[in-house]
């Protein structure tokens, strides 16, 4: 007996803001986006609480708290700490999630609800949310936030600090980005850094597209299926205005 194959059934979002398709209006966005983020909270609600602390680390102080946002698509998986913003995680499993901030933080990233988080993180997690749902409204061109890039390479900071100044709505290329921090010809390295970001959609690397105007790319590996992460680098800039493949770059 052959196996059946399942097609995903497209999210209405991803269906709505396909590249390519008419740009919806900001009503119909917020509408659409507004409906998708309830399905979201509702499905969080059901799922109950997240995971426990990490093996051989559930004594430990921790290091930064973690939190899931509903987010168009689905559970966003976001972490906190004393500096700020640490991650934003689009597509991927919670527990692999806390493994790599645990990782990267050397330390224990405790849950929200736990009693030894200090309220400071609490307060950044909670104007994340409210900036991600700003800007998902339409309401949001700038993330005031502040970001906390722990372990990352100074290399790795200088592209991220070169796409963080792109504005809504701008876009460049790979090869451009480059050039705009001093190194051309360093494209690939560029794209390696970006995929590498802890924090999308805050610090805005889907803006960044190949030279010929198309999407390239969108996050690491580990994040989810290739046309998953497309899907929502085309719904990010569908959303602030740009039409892929894009005529104009920014540097």
């Amino acid at each position: 007996m052959t196996p059946q194959s399942h097609a995903r059934t497209p999210d209405p979002l991803e269906t709505l803001l396909h590249a390519g398709d008419p740009l919806p209006d900001r009503a119909t966005l917020a509408s659409e986006t507004a409906a998708a983020q309830a399905r979201t909270r509702a499905a969080l609600r059901d799922a109950g609480a997240g995971i426990g602390p990490t093996v051989g680390m559930a004594s430990a102080a921790p290091v930064a708290v973690h939190a899931v946002y509903a987010a168009p698509w689905g559970p966003v998986h976001l972490a906190a700490g004393g500096h700020g913003l640490v991650a934003i995680s689009l597509r991927q499993p919670e527990a692999a999630f806390v493994a790599d901030v645990e990782k990267r933080l050397h330390g224990r990233v405790a849950a929200s609800g736990d009693a030894d988080v200090p309220e400071a993180w609490r307060a950044t997690i909670d104007r994340t949310v409210a900036e991600l749902d700003e800007y998902f409204a339409g309401q949001r061109t700038t993330f005031d936030v502040p970001v906390d890039l722990a372990g990352l390479s100074a290399w790795d900071r200088a592209v991220l600090g070169g796409a963080a100044r792109l504005r809504y709505g701008e876009v460049t290329s790979y090869g451009r980005l480059a050039r705009m921090i001093g190194r051309p010809g360093a494209a690939r390295a560029v794209g390696g850094a970006l995929g590498r970001n802890p924090v999308p959609i805050v610090v805005p690397c889907h803006r960044i597209l190949a030279g010929d105007g198309t999407l390239g790319g969108y996050g690491g590996g580990w994040t989810g299926a290739r046309e998953d992460m497309l899907a929502i680098k085309s719904s990010l800039l569908a959303r602030e205005g740009v039409r892929v493949p894009a005529a104009t770059f920014v540097g």
